[in-house]
This record gives C-alpha cells, structure tokens and sequence, in this order.
C-alpha cells in the first residue's frame, strides 16, 4: 500500500534537528515521501499562555492532518504503545479526570495500530531487524508528571503487580466502550426544537434522563455555544430546566418555557 512519512519537529531540544534528518534518511531509504515541518512549540504557547503539552499536541495533529488532506491519505498512523495507555490511564486517574480516560485505537482519521505491544517488544523487533532508533532525552525529566510515573511509579507497581500495565490497558478499553454507550444514549436525549430561530431544545427528554446523560447532553449545548464545559456552567443548565432563569457567559440566557429549553443570544 502507498504511504507517506510526516514528521514535525517541535524546536523543544537541540537534538530535534537531528531526529527530523534521522526519519527523513529513513523513509528515503524505505522509498517513503517525506514531508516535514518546524514549529517553535514553546514559542507559540508562551505567546498564547497555553500548556505546553496541550499546544504541542495541538500542532502536531494540525500539520498531520494538513498532511493527510494534502495526499488524501485514508488514515493517519501513530506509534503509541500499551506503555502510552498505561501511562495516560494511570495520569488521568491520578488527576482526578474521567473524560478522555484512555487512548483510542481510532479517532477520526487517526489510528494507532501499535497499542497492543509493548515498547520493549518493539525495541527487540527492531534490534532483530538490525535497524537504529532515536531515544527523545526528555523523558528522563522527571519533572514531568508522565515521566515520573513512567520511571518511578510504574516500575514499582509492576514489580509488585505483574501485568499492571496491561490490567490498565484493558480497563481503558472497557471504560471507552462504556463511555461510547454513554454518549450514544445522551445525544438520543439532545433534541433540537426546530420551531425557533434561537437554540432550542425538547426539555422532556433531558428533564427525564438520568443526571449521567442530562450533563453530558447539557455539555454538547454549552460547546455548541463554544463556551466551555464546566461543572458550574452544566449546573446552571440544569437549574435553567428547573425553571429558573440561567446567565450564561458570552450574554446568553437559558430558560425553559413550556416543553423547550431555549438559549437566547444576548
């Protein structure tokens, strides 16, 4: 099959220069085209007062995705491993978040083909293979939450708990399966009242549903109106159902009269 080699270099090191030469010799080697770009990450996030990690992530899957529409590619590959699930499940845990709980196999166009294996399962491939890798030095940094429990915490864990990370694997996967029932049954309760030039909603069915899928319902109506998600915002939605009036940010004003819940514009 035909396939193309992306590769962003972030500007975070001094050896990124050399990781980006080092996959362009590769995939000319393998007979891939190849298409790069350098991005000075930490720059764009100081000037948009953003989380480092959050905007590199950001940039990344925007220059992939330019990529794919430019080579109108049917998927997008990525490298990450039962070790990346283990990490992000035990982070997310640990940081009290339940949305975006594990890493999905596919979303979008994205597909991460390699979640199954471990990293030292691929290092032992590639070493069989006789072919070189390039190690990032900034995952010795233990200042970095992910790093820590990647060196510290998770070591110890599976040292007491042998198959810790696949255990999280798998509970990741099950918890996604959840989550995707979940989201499926509260779109069923999102219903558009057409009737009304403004944001409106059948309340019944909201008003009906279990508070799990109200919230989640309540928080498609708040990014609809590209207002974030918070827990007091979905609050106030609910209390707007209830029949008081609801003061949004942005001048909207939610409140419910008859059988429709409406978002009026300030």
């Amino acid at each position: 099959r035909e396939g193309v080699v992306a590769h962003l270099d972030h500007a975070l090191r001094p050896e990124s220069g050399g990781d980006l030469l080092f996959v362009k010799a590769l995939a000319e080697r393998l007979g891939y085209p190849f298409y790069a770009e350098r991005v000075e990450v930490a720059r764009v996030a100081r000037e948009r007062r953003e989380n480092l990690e959050a905007v590199a992530r950001e940039i990344r899957y925007a220059f992939l995705h330019r990529v794919a529409r430019e080579v109108k590619a049917k998927a997008i590959l990525t490298a990450h491993t039962l070790d990346d699930q283990a990490e992000t499940v035990l982070l997310k845990l640990l940081q009290g978040t339940a949305r975006g709980l594990g890493i999905r196999e596919k979303e979008g166009l994205v597909v991460r083909p390699l979640l199954a294996f471990r990293r030292e399962e691929l290092r032992a491939y590639l070493k069989a293979l006789g072919e070189a890798w390039r190690e990032d030095p900034s995952n010795q940094d233990l200042s970095r939450d992910r790093n820590y429990l990647r060196l510290k915490v998770l070591p110890l864990v599976e040292e007491r708990f042998p198959g810790a990370k696949e255990a999280l694997s798998r509970f990741a996967q099950v918890r996604m399966e959840e989550e995707a029932h979940l989201e499926r049954e509260a779109r069923a309760r999102l219903l558009p009242d057409p009737r009304f030039f403004v944001p409106a909603y059948r309340a019944a069915p909201l008003l009906e549903a279990p508070g799990v899928l109200r919230r989640r319902a309540l928080r498609w109506i708040l990014e609809a109106l590209d207002l974030r998600p918070e827990a007091r915002l979905i609050a106030l939605l609910e209390e707007a159902l209830g029949g008081k009036v609801a003061t949004l940010p942005g001048g909207y004003t939610a409140r419910r009269k008859g059988g429709t819940l409406f978002l009026l514009p300030p």
